[in-house]
């Protein structure tokens, strides 16, 4: 069965707000790695000038681990990425208008090869934007607990 052109449109609109909830997710994640790590980091400088050597090094294996977690995660680059699918899908977006259904397809077709990776329980979340945006709560997705959470948390 072939797409008619106001689902493909809604198809763009899906992609589009996935990869906006994903790269809020992210930035969430950043901000709070970088405010746990300046808050261990300078908890344990702070503990070495007081001489208090047990919570001094509790602190620094704190900030060696949330700076791992940082560079393991690197969230900076996975905002990059979606940030740059987001403007792909919105200039496909505009696009759309003058384009017939075929066209579009194959458009929506090339643009999804280069997509960056998804964090899958945000899908059911970013679907329920789109159909909330056109106005059909009737097709709205049951959100599981951590669904629910990264839902809030992006």
């Amino acid at each position: 069965m072939e797409a008619n052109k106001e689902q493909l449109q809604v198809d763009v609109r899906y992609a589009q707000r996935l990869c906006e909830r994903t790269a809020r997710f992210y930035r969430r994640i950043q901000t709070s790695l970088t405010f746990l790590t300046m808050l261990a980091g300078s908890g344990a400088i702070a503990a070495l000038s007081a001489r208090m050597p047990a919570i001094s090094t509790g602190l620094g294996i704190a900030f060696a681990i949330c700076v791992s977690i940082n560079m393991a995660v690197r969230p900076a680059d996975h905002i990059a990425a979606n940030d740059a699918d987001v403007r792909k899908y919105a200039a496909l977006l505009a696009k759309a208008h003058g384009l017939d259904a075929a066209a579009l397809a194959g458009l929506l077709s090339e643009a999804r090869l280069s997509d960056t990776a998804e964090i899958e329980p945000l899908r059911a979340v970013a679907y329920n934007d789109v159909m909330l945006e056109i106005d059909r709560p009737d097709a709205l997705i049951e959100l599981g607990r951590f669904q629910k959470f990264l839902g809030a948390l992006a």
